[in-house]
């Protein structure tokens, strides 16, 4: 049997964030460590997180590159659009034409971007102290602890929420399927939104998790009840 802090993603990260603090060199990064650990034990309405998409180069993190971050924060249910925030990064190497014709972002645009480090600095106090929700979040937390390795020599940890694996835990379906973001929002009657740009995916990513809250069978869901396994 697993031990209780194994089986518990709240105990789990709670660790590993503790670890990753006293690795993390001085600036944004410790920065974003000393903000402290997000407030797992409560309820999902009196929770603060924040919906991320990330656009890139690929989907490799080692080898490609973040292009833009959007955020939308979810605040006790509600989602503050008027403080949505788009990061552009400028990459280190020419974009490949296939990423461009799927995200839009040239190299022109990419060259009047923020250089990696400063596009981090920009960005990690707007995830500190919050819960952050993507879709197929597996892709959001490994590029951007190996942007955080890359420019600031430690890890990134936060907690997240996958409405692709939460769509799977409580309404069913494939061990490992990915199903879209908008085929998703689809099955519960959200409007077509564009999909990759940063901030539009942040909000239909946020949008999706409250419909998911809402149609969970049972009692309102903790937030713990919500965190990536």
């Amino acid at each position: 049997m697993a031990p209780l802090w194994f089986a518990d993603p709240r105990r789990r990260f709670e660790r590993a964030f503790a670890r990753a603090a006293s690795q993390a060199p001085a600036g944004p990064l410790a920065d974003y460590y000393a903000a402290g650990s997000p407030r797992l034990y409560t309820a999902f309405s009196d929770a603060e997180l924040v919906c991320v998409d990330l656009e890139t180069d690929g989907l490799t993190p080692q080898r490609d590159a973040i292009l833009e971050a959007g955020t939308v924060p979810l605040v006790q249910g509600r989602l503050q659009v008027g403080e949505a925030k788009r990061t552009r990064f400028r990459p280190i190497q020419a974009l490949s034409p296939a990423s461009v014709a799927i995200h839009g972002i040239t190299d022109d645009a990419a060259a009047e971007a923020l250089r990696e480090d400063d596009a981090l600095a920009q960005l990690l106090p707007l995830l500190a102290r919050r819960v952050l929700v993507a879709h197929f979040a597996q892709i959001e937390a490994e590029f951007l602890d190996r942007a955080c390795r890359r420019v600031f020599g430690g890890p990134f940890v936060a907690p997240f929420v996958c409405t692709m694996q939460l769509q799977q835990r409580w309404f069913g379906g494939k061990p490992g399927e990915i199903v879209r973001l908008g085929a998703l929002r689809a099955r519960y009657g959200l409007p077509h939104y564009a999909a990759h740009d940063g901030v539009g995916d942040a909000l239909a990513c946020g949008e999706l998790l409250l419909a998911q809250v809402a149609h969970k069978p049972g009692s309102p869901p903790s937030l713990a009840e919500l965190l990536r396994r």
